[in-house]
C-alpha cells in the first residue's frame, strides 16, 4: 500500500464514467478512502460498490454533508444549514436528532460511512467570511449540545462522524481555504469557550478530529498551521481524549491554509505530526510517489484497524418525501421575526444576491453581473450610472431580500451586498436574510 493507504482523495460525481478506471486503480493501490462530491445517487451507489469490492481493506467513504445527502449528492435531502437546526430544535426539541438520524440514514443507502461533521466551531465573530451559518450557535452549551447528538445520531446507524475544526475556527476573519487564520486567545480562553464542543463530541465517542487549517501560536509557537503540529495531535489524543483507534484527519490538504509549502512537504509534516488521514490532495499519485521517495516510513496501525471495523457498510434508507417534509419543517421552525409585523400596501421587492438565488415572484432583482447590477427583464443598472434608490417607485414600501449564503473559497458574502443594504436602509420596511446570520 505504501504512502497511498494514509490518502483520501477526491471523488467527483461529475467524472465518474470518465474518471472510474483511475479510481479503481487509487483502490487497488490501497488509498484509505475517498471524500465524495458532487454526484447523482443511483450511479454514486454502484460506483462505490465497484470500489469496495477492488480494495483490499474497507474504504473510509466521506463526505462533507453538514446538510444531509443533498449537499453533495443529487437525489438526497437538503437540510437547512446547522444554525436553522439549532433555532428549530430550540421551537420544537427534538427536530434536531431527527434531521441527523435522516443524514445518517440516507448517507448510509448512498454508500457513505463516513460524514465529515458536527462543526464545532462557535459562530462568535460576524466577520467570519467561512463558518457563519455551519455552526450551531455561539453559545458553548447549546452547541456542545447539538454537537454530541449529531455524533450519537450517527453513531445508531453505524456512521462515522468527524468533529471539525479544531481548536475552533469560529472567531476568525479569514476563510481558511483562501489563507492561514491566526488565532492569538490564550489556552485558558481556548478551554472555556472553543474547545467545549469538542469535549461534548469526543465524550459522546466521536471517530475523528480535524485540525483546522489555523495557526494558533498558544497550541503550536511556529506558527505553522495546527494541521502539521505534533502539539495539536497530541492535545487532541492527551488532553481532550480522543478514543482509543479514533483518527486525525486532515482539512483538505489543497486549501490556501497551506499555501506556500510545497504537497509533499506539508503531507510529511503532517505525517510526523501524528495524523492518520491525509484529505483531498490535489494529486494523490504524485504524492504517494514523492512521500515514497523520501525513503520514511510511518506506522499505520490506528487506521487499519479503523478500516477493518467499518466492516459491513449501514443499513441505509433511501430519501423520500417524509425526507423533505422534515427539512421544510426544520426551515418553517427555524424561522425568526424581529419587529412588528408590517401590513403591505404597495410592496416593491429588490433581491440582492452573490448567489445566484432569485426566489419567485420578484419584481426586481439586482444581482451582480458583468460588474454591475442587472435588472431581470428590463435593463443593466450599474453603480456607476445609477442610484439604486432612483430606481425604487416613490410610493412603494420597499421590501429587501438577500441571499448569500456561506460557501467555501468564496470569502464571505461580497462587500457590494453590504454597500447596497446601506444604500437602501433608510427606506427599507422589510427585510430578509437568506444564508447569513450577520447581514
Amino acid at each position: 500500500m505504501g504512502f497511498y493507504q494514509f490518502l483520501m482523495p477526491r471523488l467527483d460525481g461529475r467524472q465518474l464514467e470518465a474518471g472510474m478506471d483511475r479510481y479503481v486503480k487509487l483502490a487497488e493501490r490501497g488509498v484509505a478512502g475517498f471524500i465524495v462530491f458532487c454526484a447523482e445517487l443511483e450511479p454514486l451507489r454502484k460506483a462505490l460498490l465497484r470500489l469496495q469490492d477492488a480494495a483490499p481493506a474497507p474504504l473510509i467513504i466521506a463526505s462533507d454533508l453538514e446538510q444531509g445527502l443533498g449537499q453533495h449528492v443529487r437525489g438526497g435531502t437538503l437540510l437547512p444549514p446547522a444554525a436553522a437546526v439549532a433555532k428549530a430544535d430550540e421551537s420544537e426539541p427534538g427536530l434536531a436528532r431527527k434531521a441527523f438520524r435522516l443524514m445518517a440514514l440516507e448517507a448510509a443507502y448512498a454508500g457513505i460511512n463516513t460524514i465529515l461533521a458536527p462543526v464545532a466551531d462557535l459562530d462568535t465573530n460576524p466577520t467570519n467570511p467561512v463558518i457563519g451559518t455551519r455552526s450551531f450557535g455561539p453559545e458553548p452549551e447549546a452547541a456542545s449540545a447539538l454537537v454530541a447528538a449529531m455524533v450519537q445520531e450517527f453513531q445508531a446507524v453505524g456512521i462515522r462522524s468527524c468533529v471539525k475544526h479544531f481548536p475552533g475556527h469560529g472567531d476568525t476573519s479569514i476563510d481558511s481555504h483562501l489563507g492561514l487564520p491566526v488565532i492569538t486567545k490564550s489556552l485558558a480562553e481556548l478551554r472555556a469557550l472553543e474547545l467545549r464542543p469538542f469535549r461534548a463530541a469526543i465524550e459522546a465517542g466521536v471517530d475523528m478530529v480535524m485540525p483546522g487549517h489555523l495557526s494558533v501560536p498558544e497550541i503550536e509557537p511556529t506558527g505553522e498551521a495546527l494541521t502539521v503540529s505534533a502539539r495539536a495531535v497530541t492535545m487532541i489524543r492527551d488532553e481532550l481524549g480522543l478514543r482509543e483507534g479514533g483518527l486525525v484527519i486532515t482539512d483538505a490538504m489543497d486549501m490556501g491554509g497551506l499555501k506556500g509549502t510545497r504537497p509533499a512537504e506539508a503531507a510529511l509534516k503532517a505525517l510526523e505530526a501524528g495524523v492518520d488521514v491525509l484529505l483531498h490532495p490535489e494529486d494523490p499519485e504524485g504524492l504517494a510517489e514523492a512521500l515514497q521517495a523520501t525513503g520514511r516510513a510511518f506506522g499505520a496501525e490506528r487506521l487499519r484497524g479503523f478500516r477493518a471495523a467499518l466492516g459491513q457498510q449501514p443499513t441505509g434508507e433511501p430519501p423520500s418525501v417524509q425526507g423533505e417534509h422534515l427539512s421544510h419543517m426544520v426551515g418553517r421552525a427555524a424561522f425568526r421575526l424581529t419587529g412588528s409585523p408590517v401590513k403591505l400596501t404597495r410592496p416593491f421587492v429588490i433581491v440582492i444576491t452573490d448567489d445566484g438565488n432569485t426566489g419567485a415572484g420578484v419584481r426586481f432583482v439586482c444581482e451582480l453581473k458583468s460588474g454591475g447590477f442587472r435588472r431581470f427583464g428590463h435593463e443593466t443598472v450599474t453603480r456607476e450610472r445609477h442610484d439604486l434608490l432612483e430606481i425604487v417607485p416613490a410610493d412603494s414600501e420597499l421590501v429587501v431580500a438577500v441571499c448569500s449564503a456561506t460557501r467555501a473559497f468564496k470569502g464571505g458574502s461580497a462587500g457590494w451586498i453590504r454597500r447596497c443594504l446601506m444604500e437602501l436602509e433608510p427606506r427599507i420596511r422589510v427585510a430578509v436574510s437568506f444564508g447569513s446570520s450577520h447581514l
